[in-house]
């Protein structure tokens, strides 16, 4: 394997890399405004009466949701960051 192997490789990694960050925060934009959405829909419903919503127990359900998401992300950005080190050691040690 040669370096401009190599370096098309990277690029290539990081252009893939760059594209489903790209898509992942598209994604996750619409959910924001989904769950925006449902809640302003929630508080509409509230205010004409027609249903009791309990804030603090959807709040405490919400909260849940996204501390386990940020315990996965911190987790898989760990596993990413020692599987992309090991990797470039390991092709370093392979050329030498």
């Amino acid at each position: 394997m040669n370096w401009s192997e190599l370096i098309f490789d990277m690029g290539y990694a990081g252009f893939a890399g760059f594209v489903v960050g790209f898509a992942i925060k598209r994604v996750l934009n619409f959910f924001l405004l989904l769950l925006g959405l449902y809640i302003l829909s929630l508080m509409w419903l509230a205010s004409k009466g027609i249903i009791t919503v309990e804030w603090e127990q959807l709040f405490a359900l919400f909260k849940g949701m996204f501390e386990g998401f940020t315990a996965f992300v911190h987790g898989l950005i760990r596993k990413l960051a020692f599987a992309g080190s090991f990797a470039v050691g390991f092709a370093i040690g392979l050329k030498t």
